[in-house]
């Protein structure tokens, strides 16, 4: 059986957390689309707001950096602490932005549920 080095950890740790984050954003931050009438497929309350979707992504993906590098990142040498903040950030972004897109798509958000 395959052992989880501590890069692995951080990579699968912040590529949930992007999925997540995703979620969280549209369901927080989401339009409410109009689903019937003269105004169908439109928000309710006009534009979304996406600059508080990014925000939210910086906001945790500096949030995780902080976390790993006090518990896990402490395990690595001077030299290689920028693997703390380097790995998994392609798949944090991707994640996000997938998840984000996704639920928009579909048009879920939390006044929907």
């Amino acid at each position: 059986m395959l052992q989880f080095t501590d890069l692995d950890k951080i990579f699968w740790f912040r590529s949930g957390l992007g999925a997540i984050g995703g979620s969280l954003s549209e369901l927080l931050f989401g339009c409410k689309v109009n689903v019937a009438g003269a105004n169908a497929g439109s928000c309710v309350a006009g534009v979304p707001d996406y600059q508080t979707g990014i925000l939210l992504a910086l906001f945790l993906f500096l949030a995780s950096y902080y976390l790993l590098r006090l518990t896990v990142g402490k395990k690595f040498p001077k030299e290689q602490q920028s693997k703390v903040y380097m790995t998994g950030v392609g798949s944090y972004a991707l994640l996000y932005i997938f998840t984000w897109v996704l639920l928009y798509t579909l048009g879920v958000t939390f006044l929907n549920l």
